[in-house]
């Protein structure tokens, strides 16, 4: 297994994950990335972003001789048999992809691929992008014999080595059957059977993947909207809809917030423009783009209606910044964007999280950053949960009660027990569970 040496390009999550677990199958990997700060980092042992058990799997790695960092992009593939793409493709703000490092990167490559080598794609890119970058190599070297290939990436933050070891997703996507055969051979170790497919089919199962969540998030989403209105509970539906076997037992439709972090967003964007290029007409997916975009005013429009329509000079707190629990990202954070309105409508807030990334807060000037949740509430007219970190759960809330101007809690997480806030002499709202605004007798 050692004979075969792996190339990893684009070190974040994806990239970081998915070397760090080649190198624990046994295989010799050689990661990449231009970024000498984030690679310094990595050297040490450590990943510039928190994933529970990534430090030590690149320690184990490192310490074993199997994994090794580089800045050199063009030089790290020579003599060897794979090279993996594994970019955490940027969005912008409209949720477009944005292929520029990854077309710069094949370009940098391409005059040092070795004869017969593998080009596997996982990061996340639109269909089509794979022959593409096909035809640039050709276009640089026309007697290269390569083979390329697509595996969707399904990893999630805070689950990530496990679903890269099990992929959930198990698809590799070739047109060409002895590529199929070398890759299938490479991802022995997986814990997976392995589905066939097409190169333009495997991106494209991506898309439809998230497509279908983003979907049924908006479902759920709406539903409980309407719940809340009839005095209906949301998340007892969810539960009850689940037993129905065309529905079944993992399907998203709890309540909530819309999503966030770019990734169901960018493959949505990218089945509606590909309606657009093709003359294909898509009203449903437009319909669940534009409800999820408004979904997150909810917190603003809610609180509006608990303060006399109007958050003007009135001091928020929010709990949670990063995109979920058990990470350290703020990219694309639903947290972010509920601020950013909050701060539009007038109010001051102040925030704290338990591992948000310190440099990215920095970053963020719409609120003030305190590491202690209680001194986040200091004087705050409301608190907002928005990441459901379990160091969250057991709160001491005559605490906070105390310190607070007003008892109101929102909690979009739909976490804390509402009868016992409301016990304890909070105003309190959630998401979906029929209750609207409980107040204390």
């Amino acid at each position: 297994m050692t004979s075969q040496r792996i190339c990893v390009i684009g070190l974040w999550h994806q990239g970081i994950v998915g070397a760090a677990c080649l190198a624990d199958f046994g295989y010799s990997v050689v990661a990449v990335d231009r970024d000498l700060q984030r690679i310094n980092v990595l050297k040490q042992g450590k990943a510039p972003l928190y994933e529970p058990g990534l430090d030590e799997l690149i320690q184990r790695g490192l310490s074993g001789g199997r994994l090794s960092f580089a800045t050199d992009v063009a030089g790290a593939v020579q003599g060897t048999n794979h090279v993996w793409l594994m970019f955490d493709t940027p969005v912008n703000e409209r949720d477009e992809s944005d292929l520029t490092e990854i077309f710069a990167t094949v370009e940098e490559i391409a005059p040092k691929l070795e004869s017969d080598a593998t080009l596997c794609v996982t990061a996340q890119v639109p269909v089509g992008t794979c022959d593409a970058i096909g035809d640039l190599i050709r276009l640089r070297r026309p007697r290269l014999k390569f083979s390329l290939a697509y595996i969707p990436e399904n990893l999630r933050l805070g689950q990530a080595i496990e679903r890269f070891k099990n992929p959930p997703l198990p698809v590799i996507g070739s047109d060409d059957v002895a590529t199929l055969n070398r890759l299938e051979q490479l991802l022995g170790p997986f814990n997976a059977k392995w589905e066939r497919v097409g190169l333009r089919t495997a991106e494209m199962a991506k898309h439809a993947l998230n497509g279908f969540l983003g979907i049924s998030i908006t479902f759920a989403n709406e539903l409980g909207n309407l719940c809340d209105e009839v005095g209906a509970d949301g998340h007892r539906l969810a539960e009850v809809l689940r037993l129905e076997p065309r529905i079944g037992p993992k399907a998203m439709l709890f309540p909530g917030l819309g999503f966030s972090g770019g990734t169901l967003a960018r493959d949505l964007h990218t089945l509606r423009t590909l309606g657009d290029r093709h003359d294909v007409e898509t009203p449903m997916l437009d319909g669940a783009w534009n409800s999820n975009q408004s979904q997150n005013d909810l917190v603003v429009r809610r609180l509006r209606k608990m303060f006399g329509n109007s958050l003007s000079g009135r001091h928020i707190a929010v709990l949670g910044l990063t995109y979920k629990p058990e990470t350290s990202t703020l990219r694309r954070s639903a947290a972010l964007e509920v601020i950013e309105g909050l701060v539009r409508a007038g109010a001051t807030v102040s925030a704290s999280d338990p591992r948000a990334d310190r440099a990215e807060v920095k970053a963020c000037t719409a609120f003030s950053f305190v590491e202690n949740p209680y001194e986040a509430v200091k004087e705050a007219d409301a608190l907002v949960l928005m990441t459901p970190w379990k160091q969250y759960k057991d709160l001491d809330f005559e605490d906070i009660k105390a310190r607070m101007k007003r008892p109101v809690v929102f909690d979009t997480a739909n976490m804390w027990s509402a009868g016992d806030l409301v016990q304890r002499g909070f105003e309190y709202l959630d998401i979906g569970r029929g209750r609207r605004t409980e107040k204390a007798k």
